[in-house]
Formats: structure tokens, sequence, C-alpha cells
């Protein structure tokens, strides 16, 4: 009989760790609170056929395992366009992607233009990331770029991400960010290609539950799992009643109908929050746990009658307006696709603040005067419809000499593992990176029997 494995979390890490499993033999079992599959890459449909996800994803042709996966699962689907990348300071937008844009860089006098650059320049040349993680990104920045440029650009950006935390953020994480994700060298340092599939990313991962359950496997959507229990030595799934999902993530959901699922293992794809309110885990391994915190992502995404600007990803250096950036979707995916245009608002705040309170109605009210200063032409009435969503999880937090609390996938409990977003450090979360994730703990799982 093929022992079974229950996978807590259906986004990228628990479809792929499922699939490979159900093709080693495994029975696998999917739970996952939201009512869809996808986790944070889930989307929704903005017009009959036409799927958006709830928070912005892009590839990077770095990403070579979900590009893999693509060419796998759904040849041909993964498409290529020109990316476009801004800076707001100092009342307008600065084009920031190329070297030239660098050395035009306004708000920055020459000199410090050609420190920055220099600064960059031997940041990715550098392979030690582990030193890295010992050396604060801000302490490194002031001395190689000089404090005008952590002023004008750094400290603002990274302010926006981290919040209190920022000045223990690690290089290693900012090194990541150049080196693994962006070609700075050739053709790719004056112009930008990002990769996003036709039909959302959504769509891999519903070829991911569907292979899935081709090859035997179940994937339940809105069951939240609330508890993980050992029993007969194996564990009982204990989930809530439907509807769950609609509490927030950090709330823990009351045992529900009494529905449940056994299972001989169990792989956790959850946040450490989450995980260690689902199973008994040593008390060092909750003290670990516990050591990782998250920024909340608060994301407004606007229906617009008209382009709000002529970029795609526009980041914020300026203290006056109340959110980290504007991703403007259809500045990069045509937009003939979609019934109108489509922009995000971004914020990572920390899970107590209070942007999180507020509704779409609020946010829309909190940031509308922004938009108008930075976009004169913008009205509120371009606004066709609106949504806003809330991720508790969004954002780990690096912090100094953040290798040594990287947790191990194989949890000190027999039967337990854990495959989530902070284990991939130094890279940053991302799809691909969930990929990579997924494949590897899956492998592990099979060879330890």
């Amino acid at each position: 009989m093929p022992r079974r494995v229950a996978i807590v979390g259906a986004g990228v890490t628990g479809l792929v760790a499922g699939r490979e499993l159900a093709r080693r033999g495994f029975s696998v079992e999917l739970y996952e609170r939201w009512p869809d599959v996808a986790g944070q890459a889930s989307a929704f449909e903005v017009a009959p056929g036409v799927w958006l996800e709830r928070y912005y994803h892009h590839l990077f042709p770095s990403d070579r395992e979900m590009i893999a996966l693509h060419d796998e699962l759904l040849p041909g689907s993964l498409e290529w366009h020109r990316s476009s990348v801004g800076i707001y300071a100092r009342r307008r937008i600065w084009p920031f992607v190329s070297p030239r844009d660098l050395l035009a860089y306004g708000p920055l006098a020459p000199l410090d233009r050609l420190r920055l650059g220099l600064a960059i320049l031997r940041l990715v040349g550098r392979t030690d990331w582990e030193r890295m993680d010992d050396i604060a990104a801000l302490d490194w920045l002031r001395g190689s770029c000089g404090p005008r440029a952590v002023e004008t650009v750094w400290l603002p950006l990274l302010l926006g991400k981290f919040g209190d935390d920022a000045a223990d953020v690690p290089l290693a994480w900012l090194w990541s960010k150049f080196v693994l994700r962006r070609r700075l060298r050739g053709s790719g340092s004056t112009s930008e290609r990002l990769g996003y599939p036709r039909g959302s990313f959504r769509a891999i991962c519903a070829a991911l539950s569907d292979d899935i359950t081709r090859r035997g496997g179940r994937v339940h959507v809105d069951r939240e799992v609330v508890r993980i229990e050992e029993r007969d030595g194996g564990f009982v799934i204990r989930c809530a009643d439907p509807g769950a999902y609609r509490r927030p993530l950090a709330t823990a959901p009351d045992a529900g109908d009494g529905r449940e699922g056994r299972a001989d293992l169990v792989l956790l794809t959850t946040p450490t929050f989450v995980t260690r309110r689902l199973a008994e885990l040593p008390y060092a391994f909750t003290n670990a746990l516990d050591a990782w915190t998250y920024r909340v992502a608060v994301v407004l995404l606007l229906e617009l009658r008209r382009p709000y600007s002529a970029v795609y990803w526009l980041n914020v250096a300026d203290d006056a307006v109340p959110f980290l950036g504007v991703v403007e979707h259809t500045n990069l995916v045509p937009a003939e696709r979609y019934p109108a245009r489509y922009a995000y608002l971004s914020n990572y705040v920390a899970p107590d603040d209070p942007l999180t309170r507020l509704d779409t109605e609020g946010l829309v009210a909190h940031y509308v005067a922004a938009l108008r200063a930075m976009n004169p032409a913008f009205r509120e009435d371009d606004i066709m419809r609106r949504w806003s969503f809330r991720e508790d999880a969004a954002q780990p937090v690096p912090r100094l000499g953040t290798r040594h609390r990287i947790l191990p996938r194989r949890t000190p409990r027999r039967g337990v593992w854990l495959a989530n977003t902070t284990q991939i450090y130094p890279e940053d979360r991302g799809t691909n990176y969930s990929v990579r994730l997924g494949r590897e703990v899956a492998a592990e799982i099979a060879a330890d029997g």
C-alpha cells in the first residue's frame, strides 16, 4: 500500500511537491484554505475567462525552474515582454533600467551617481554571500555609495519594504536581488524582458493540480487545516468549516464539522506562525519558528479607464507618498487582452500597522491624493473598479546572520516536514524558488522512505 502524504497548502511549493511525490508512488492529498489553488499566486476573473493575480507576478530570464515547468506542462504559454522601471522622486518619474538612466538620475549629484553605479558593479561581482549575511546592507551602502545615495535611493526603498527592521537587513539579501534575478552586464543591462504566462500564473498551478489528480491524488480547496494530531502511528488532519479563508491567516479558526483526513506523513508549506499552531513540535524548534517574522502585504488593485503612467514597475522614493510602489500590469502585458487597465498599489507593513485595518474604500481614500500629486491628470473617476488584498506572510524578514536561522525541512517530529519561503535564503521569495523548494523537499521525503 503506498504511503499517504498530507500536504498543507496548495501554493506552488505544495503543488510541485505533491506532483513529485505522486510520480514517486505516494498517495497524495493537498489541503488548501483558499477556495482555489495557487496560494500567493492565486487569481480571479476580471471578465469571463480573463484571470488576474491578486498580487503582481512576473518571471526573470534567470527563473529557470518555473520556465522549465511551463515548458513541460503548458508549452508555448509563457511569453516575454519588454519591461520598464522608474523611480518617483522630486515630483517626477525617473527611468531606472540602464546605466544611462542612472547617469541621468537628477535627484543625485553626478559624483554620487558615479559612486552608486560603481558600488552596484562591485556588489554584483562578489560571490561571498555568507560573509555578506553578517553585513548590514545600509551600512555597506553608506560606505560605498555615500550618504546622499542612501538617503535618496536606498533608505526609502528599504524602509518601505522592511520598516523598523531595515537597519538589520543583510547585504546578502540585496546582493541576491541584483545577482540572482537581474542581468546587469551585456544586453540585459540596457533593457529588461520579463515573463508572464497567458492565463495568469494560476494556469500553471491548475495544471499541476490536474496532474496530481490524474496520478490518483486529491486536492481539497476551501479546507483549512486547523490541527495535525498523531494517532495509531500516523496523523489525523483536522479541518475547519468551509469559508474559514475569510478570516485573516493570523487568526486561528476553530475546529469545524469534524471533517478530517488520515496520513502517514505531513508536509507543511505554511508560514512559521501557522506551522507552530498546527502540530506539537519540540520547544527549541518552536522558538526557531518564532524567530521569523513577516511583513504584511497590503495591495490595492485598481481597474482604470486609461493608463496611470508609462511605466510597468514604479518605485516610490518620496516620504509624502503613502505606498511603496505602483505596478501597472497592463504596461507589461498587452492591454488589449483585458477589459481595462490594471495597476497594483503595494505596501509592506508590520502586522499591527493601521493600514492592515483599512477596507478597499479606505485604502482608495488614503491613497487618492498621492495618486493625483504623482500624476495631475489622474482623476478619481478614472477608477472603474477596485479590490484590496492582504497577505499576512508576504515577506519573511531577513536579519543579520539569517543563514543560521534557516530551518531544516525535516522537523524534529517524526513524519512532519516543513517547506516555506523562510528556507530559500539568500534568494527572495518568488514562484521560481517555490518550484525548486517543492522539488527538493519531495526528493528528501522520498529518500527518507
